[in-house]
């Protein structure tokens, strides 16, 4: 590939690469466990929406939108227990019941999204995009609690969206997803020291 077809090619996918980079840095903070990944994933799914729009993946649409309102809701979740200097609510393991009553819910809410396929004929991928649909929607609210596991539904989720975007040819949103699904194995190992961290500390 030569210069200018290089640059060519990065003029007609100024979209996608500005979300690439926004994408990284929403996961860094993530990784961190910092809050500042709040107000840059208020911006992220403004990004993600027209892309995927473009690409047929209704699902994924629909979750960004769900993103938006759900990074608010994050934000101040996540300072709930906080007080004048804004401490933080620690990060915890989800409890046992509370996992099984959610992935009994996610089932049933696939099960659901599939059966929608017939209505929009033009929908890529619905298994892959409905799977990143559910995982991701359980994930942020396990991350709106600050659980540990909720890096677990980002490995589902990551997997079925780079499956998704790699079927609709978007290749460089399709790359995000990749890095994605990698960091969320070292994320949730991390979060699990920082959990450890805090113990020690209020012990």
């Amino acid at each position: 590939m030569d210069l200018t077809t290089l640059l060519a090619f990065l003029s007609s996918h100024v979209l996608e690469l500005v979300t690439l980079v926004v994408s990284l840095i929403w996961l860094y903070l993530e990784y961190r466990a910092s809050i500042w990944l709040w107000p840059v994933g208020i911006i992220l799914p403004l990004l993600w929406i027209p892309i995927c729009y473009q690409s047929h993946l209704y699902g994924m649409l629909a979750i960004n939108v769900y993103y938006l309102v759900t990074s608010v809701i994050g934000w101040i979740a996540w300072l709930r227990k906080g007080n004048a200097e804004g401490e933080e609510v620690p990060i915890s393991n989800i409890p046992a019941k509370a996992g099984a009553i959610y992935l009994a819910l996610a089932f049933v809410g696939y099960i659901a999204l599939l059966f929608l396929h017939p209505f929009i004929p033009e929908w890529k991928l619905p298994w892959a995009d409905g799977l990143m649909t559910i995982a991701s929607v359980i994930g942020m609210l396990w991350m709106a609690r600050k659980w540990r596991q909720h890096w677990l539904c980002w490995i589902i989720a990551n997997a079925a969206g780079f499956i998704a975007l790699y079927g609709a040819e978007d290749y460089i949103s399709s790359f995000v997803y990749v890095v994605n699904f990698i960091t969320a194995f070292f994320g949730y190992s991390k979060w699990g020291q920082l959990m450890k961290q805090s113990d020690k500390h209020t012990v």
